[in-house]
């Protein structure tokens, strides 16, 4: 795993690119565990695809639908990994995944309608929702699950409900959704002739069992699938803006292009961006293996720091390179809680809060522990010095 040890970590890099609340961002003595965004470089395959892309030095208009290369790879990668029907020709590359969320709201929601969202998720899904002039909706997942109670789902449907958003693997609580859940839910949707929106940007971080993407053939059939995913968490390319949207057929497909604005120009997803996916895909699948592989004794790591220290409870995430463990011990909220470990521990988290993954969030942390074992540990050994000023 030489892609991982120590000494890939490449700090001044980092200083000068990791924004979003990461080294960039901080002063340089502060170990970040913030955005979800590994610290190490991309498979080399990755960067020699973007080279070989700039070589010949033309960088013209790629097709609004997107590079048939990228389509493909994606098709490829959820037909071997998810079994999963999914064909090229209806999957549109767009700017990220978030965007690829904005797109899909767009789409099937209009101003008045309404869609539900699970509680705890990224605040990304109430932004799209809203964005689409609909109302948010949330129903509570069981954090230890993930799963929803449909007859908590059905109690939130009504005339206007046109959309149930899922986020698996989720996005805090790194959780996947088990099968049986996901065809409660197909069957729900199909009743009420609502969208499933499916993002599974986590879905290739999982630990044990694979991740049930919404595709998967032993699902029940439903028309009304779309999914929403990635390249920012598996090979980490957040900053070449890679995401993609994958629709049930041509009549969808034409929907979610036409919202996306990509035939105008003004919107799309870069060519090299897309080789890169390629790449990734097609290429860096090993590299992909070795990341968990680190991630798991990374996870062991954090779960080993949650255990010992006595303002935290206990959590065990199934998937995700994030934990988010609840606090006890103190009358610290949240932020107050992140701010003093950032200031006394030189270490920077993320609160849980409504604003940033809605309200069943709140008094929980957010640790993301996609680094070296060497930065973790001290930031560990940092937080746990200063114990002693957390708990009251």
């Amino acid at each position: 795993m030489d892609n991982f040890s120590n000494d890939k970590v490449d700090i001044e890099s980092l200083r000068r690119k990791a924004f979003n609340y990461r080294w960039a961002t901080l002063e340089e003595d502060v170990i970040p565990l913030t955005a979800a965004d590994p610290d190490f470089p991309v498979a080399p395959e990755i960067r020699e695809a973007i080279n070989h892309y700039c070589s010949d030095g033309y960088f013209s208009y790629c097709p609004p639908e997107g590079l048939m290369d990228f389509k493909l790879a994606i098709a490829q990668w959820y037909s071997e990994r998810y079994n999963a029907i999914c064909e090229p020709q209806h999957i549109l590359p767009v700017n990220s995944a978030a965007h690829g969320l904005f797109i899909a709201a767009n789409t099937i929601l209009e101003p008045g309608d309404n869609a539900i969202i699970p509680d705890p998720v990224d605040f990304l899904f109430r932004k799209s929702i809203e964005a689409a002039g609909a109302e948010v909706r949330t129903c509570p997942i069981d954090e230890n699950t993930a799963w929803q109670s449909i007859d908590a789902l059905e109690g939130l449907i009504d005339d206007r409900t046109k959309a149930i958003f899922i986020c698996n693997p989720n996005n805090p609580i790194g959780k996947k959704l088990p099968t049986d859940f996901l065809n409660d839910l197909i069957i729900l949707a199909e009743k009420h002739q609502l969208w499933i929106v499916s993002d599974e940007i986590w879905a290739d971080i999982t630990f044990g069992e694979p991740t049930k993407s919404l595709l998967n053939k032993e699902l029940a059939d439903y028309s009304k699938k779309i999914v929403v995913s990635g390249l920012s968490k598996n090979f980490g390319l957040a900053g070449l803006r890679i995401g993609y949207v994958i629709c049930p057929n041509q009549q969808v497909f034409d929907s979610i292009f036409k919202s996306s604005g990509h035939q105008s120009t003004a919107f799309g997803i870069s060519g090299l961006s897309q080789m890169a996916g390629a790449a990734a895909f097609s290429k860096a699948g090993y590299w992909l293996e070795e990341f968990k592989l680190h991630l798991i004794k990374m996870r062991s790591m954090t779960l080993d720091f949650i255990n010992k220290a006595e303002f935290l409870s206990s959590v065990e995430p199934d998937a995700t390179y994030l934990a988010f463990p609840k606090i006890k011990n103190t009358d610290l909220k949240a932020d107050e809680l992140v701010q003093l470990i950032h200031q006394q521990a030189r270490v920077a988290l993320v609160p849980g809060g409504k604003e940033w993954f809605e309200q069943q969030s709140e008094g929980h942390i957010r640790i993301c522990y996609a680094t070296s074992e060497q930065l973790l540990r001290e930031a560990f050994d940092r937080i746990i010095t200063i114990q002693s000023k957390i708990i009251r």
